[in-house]
């Protein structure tokens, strides 16, 4: 009687090969660490702190609350305003820039290019460029989430159009069809709900980014916040964090809906 062969779950070059994975991000979590110089005996000391400054933000200011709506309502208009451009540049940008609809090579080249050089960027140093340049204000701000948007949502846009199939375009193409046909009627309703997609995520990073440039003076809740904070009013801090925790909570869970009923 022939003995039972084990089949390994996992070949030996695998495992291998996951366990060397497994030790190289290791390493690189201990350099980091000992790059940072991190100080743990500290943080662990100051931990003793924690219920006293926690108490400090256990009160609310009531007559925060109107201003920081209508500073909210400011940072919301600022992300919508840069998402709005900056969605409608890139969809423009996007279609010329894709491999398998741009009219030259050298078009994609470029526009690509031009993205991975604002994706290189942080965002917020952008900003600090642009106000170095304009000033502070909502021009700036809307000015540098537009920039931020277009580096997303064309990124996003142009590797949904790539992934399309191309027997698309040779189908379109043998009947006679010219490009803008083969954009609008070939191309445009199968990449509508990806792109309404991409531009929700958008809209939750656009708002987050508009609140945050109020720390540089840009305007919006954000500048509230960072006054409250350089003032060492924790009741007001607290507030404002209550209202933007409100605020996104209910911008994510409409953004869902709206996903939900488009699928």
């Amino acid at each position: 009687m022939m003995a039972e062969q084990k089949i390994p779950l996992e070949l030996p070059k695998e495992k291998i090969s996951r366990m060397a994975v497994g030790i190289i991000l290791l390493l690189v979590f201990v350099l980091s660490t000992h790059f940072l110089d991190l100080n743990v005996a500290t943080f662990v000391s100051r931990l003793e702190n924690f219920p006293r400054i926690a108490g400090l933000f256990m009160r609310l200011n009531p007559e925060a609350f109107r201003p920081g709506i209508e500073q909210l309502i400011l940072s919301v208009a600022l992300g919508v305003c840069g998402l709005a451009i900056g969605g409608g540049v890139s969809f423009i940008l996007a279609f010329l820039g894709a491999d398998n609809l741009a009219p030259h090579p050298l078009f994609s080249v470029i526009i690509k290019g031009f993205v991975s050089l604002i994706r290189a960027i942080p965002n917020l140093v952008l900003i600090l460029m642009i106000v170095a340049s304009m000033g502070m204000g909502n021009t700036a701000g809307v000015l540098g989430l537009t920039l931020s948007s277009i580096g997303f949502l064309t990124r996003a846009f142009i590797s949904t159009i790539e992934d399309q199939d191309t027997a698309i375009i040779e189908t379109l193409q043998a009947t006679g069809a010219s490009k803008v046909q083969i954009i609008i009627h070939g191309f445009f309703p199968n990449v509508l709900p990806a792109f309404l997609a991409w531009i929700s995520i958008r809209m939750e990073s656009s708002v987050a980014e508009s609140i945050s440039l109020g720390v540089i003076g840009v305007g919006g809740i954000g500048m509230l916040v960072s006054r409250s904070i350089r003032q060492h009013d924790h009741p007001t801090v607290s507030t404002l964090i209550v209202i933007i925790f409100t605020a996104m909570f209910i911008l994510e869970m409409s953004l869902n809906r709206v996903k939900k009923n488009r699928t």
